[in-house]
């Protein structure tokens, strides 16, 4: 059970909660008392845990993805035993990109496009290492506190492949409804069958809803290898045609038709937004130039798209495409006839198992209908949530929310104690109206008040509708103050009252009021 391991301490790391769980693996909230932060904490179930080639299997292959050093990839900070747990350690990050969907169904466009940045960033990075995730989907993109989408799991998947290559077990190696092809097909993988994982990921960011359904995942394997995916737009008309045929490219049956990198996928997605006059920061400094891509990537934008019919996808007939879709987790260094035998033997089986999911579908919006739009201002630097659901950072337009109550947030960094840093408001989005709501969080200042004669009382009046605040000098501290503008009155018995109406409190700097009160002689 995995309450087994709450409140132990496997190597630094206290265990705290039970957060997660997986085909092999329970994940826990930890606390590294090292780094004085939160972990994620991802231990193997006791049945692989046993396994002694599993688990230096998945040992080595957690160590290769720690040495993956990119932004946009999660941060394992150690890999151990300690008694009968094996586990890694990595960043905890709480909201992922399965959280966002469940808040808004289908992303923003501008959304859209810096997370497919930031993950195509990351794929880019690692497939120049040598590393295939192999099970890119939502559950495996998550955000950091600015909105910047961070993919965990790397190499995990390979550990699970590699165990099922060596022992025979008929393991599902990845998750179907994000399966590539070639995948489906138990064929051997490179980088590009990660693109199309992603493609799968962005189609249903894009609509709400994934390009193959079934009731198994035998039967949608075979649709990720015979059909072709509707078009986005036709379920999203929101989408741009630029952004239709960036997941379409991903979508392709043959790898060679897709994008051939990840940095070929970053340079589509950054011309888009120049061409509608945005920035695009990319966090890495392994981003190829386009003049170094091959001429079929960078005439990818300017070129109508070909799709080519190839018999690599015919080969072999119905029959063949079948056994091999189910046995794409056989051993493959075994013979043909054993891979073969196993393949009928495991499609056999999963064929009479009762789905244990549907995902629902999404109705497409009627054309030319209007949707209710929640607008959001707040500063460019400022980290925005919706229903506690990280969405990235500056001004959003939102024209994907359902109709409901919904409570915005939005934070900056600043200093401890500043009761600035975060403001939220409550939107209410109904039929086809426009809310907008505007936050500003910021950071504080610090006012010292050298006031003589000591005994005066001062008042703090912010130019808005904060709440005053008062006090009696002298002070034990500089008082903390939210950055802006305020009026600052000074009273003493006896004495004239000093007034300053345009007091300016500036963020991470000391601001110094003197004044010498007028007094009557006692």
């Amino acid at each position: 059970m995995p309450e087994r391991f709450l409140g132990r301490t496997l190597g630094r790391f206290r265990v705290d909660a039970i957060i997660g769980a997986g085909g092999f693996a329970w994940v826990y909230k930890a606390y590294d008392p090292e780094l004085d932060i939160p972990v994620a904490l991802k231990i193997l179930k006791p049945q692989y845990a046993g396994d002694e080639k599993f688990e230096q299997r998945f040992r080595r292959e957690a160590s290769t993805a720690a040495k993956l050093r990119h932004p946009n990839i999660i941060k394992i900070y150690a890999v151990g035993r300690e008694e009968d747990a094996v586990y890694f350690a990595m960043d905890y990050l709480p909201q992922g990109l399965a959280d966002r969907l469940n808040v808004m169904t289908q992303l923003p466009e501008q959304m859209l496009i810096r997370m497919a940045i930031d993950v195509a960033s990351a794929l880019g990075f690692a497939h120049r290492e040598g590393v295939i995730h192999r099970d890119i989907k939502t559950d495996n993109i998550l955000f950091d506190e600015h909105g910047n989408a961070v993919v965990a799991d790397f190499g995990i998947a390979r550990a699970v492949a590699t165990h099922t290559d060596s022992t025979g077990t008929n393991m599902v190696v990845g998750t179907p409804q994000y399966f590539s092809p070639e995948q489906a097909r138990g064929l051997q993988l490179d980088g590009r069958a990660d693109i199309y994982s992603l493609g799968v990921t962005l189609f249903k960011s894009a609509t709400g809803q994934l390009p193959f359904q079934g009731t198994d995942w035998y039967e949608i394997a075979r649709q990720h290898v015979e059909d072709k995916p509707p078009k986005p737009r036709s379920i999203n008309p929101a989408l741009s045609r630029e952004m239709e045929d960036v997941i379409l490219q991903c979508l392709e049956k043959d790898p060679n038709d897709r994008f051939a990198t990840g940095e070929a996928l970053c340079e589509e997605l950054i011309h888009i937004l120049q061409e509608r006059g945005e920035t695009a920061a990319v966090r890495s400094s392994g981003i190829v130039s386009t003049d170094t891509l091959s001429g079929s990537v960078t005439n990818s934008r300017i070129r109508r798209r070909v799709r080519r019919s190839r018999g690599w996808w015919a080969a072999g007939g119905a029959a063949a495409l079948l056994l091999a879709i189910a046995g794409f987790a056989a051993v493959h260094s075994r013979s043909n006839a054993a891979r073969v035998r196993d393949s009928v033997a495991a499609a056999a089986a999963l064929a009479k198992k009762p789905a244990t999911t549907k995902t629902p579908v999404t109705a497409a919006p009627r054309p030319g209908a209007t949707k209710p739009r929640l607008i959001i201002n707040v500063p460019k630097e400022a980290a925005v949530s919706v229903n506690g659901v990280a969405i990235g950072t500056g001004p959003f337009t939102l024209d994907t929310l359902p109709p409901a109550t919904y409570q915005v947030a939005a934070t900056v960094n600043g200093a401890r104690g500043c009761s600035s840093l975060r403001d939220e408001a409550t939107a209410m989005l109904t039929g086809t109206a426009v809310d907008t709501v505007t936050l500003n969080p910021r950071n504080c200042g610090t006012l010292e008040l050298n006031v003589t004669p000591d005994g005066a009382t001062y008042t703090l009046q912010p130019l808005g509708n904060e709440r005053a605040r008062t006090g009696t000098l002298p002070l034990k501290d500089p008082l903390l103050l939210p950055a802006g503008a305020y009026r600052i009155m000074v009273e003493h018995k006896l004495c004239a009252q000093y007034t300053n109406p345009r007091l300016r409190i500036t963020a991470d700097r000391v601001t110094k009021e003197r004044a010498r009160l007028i007094c009557e002689k006692s």
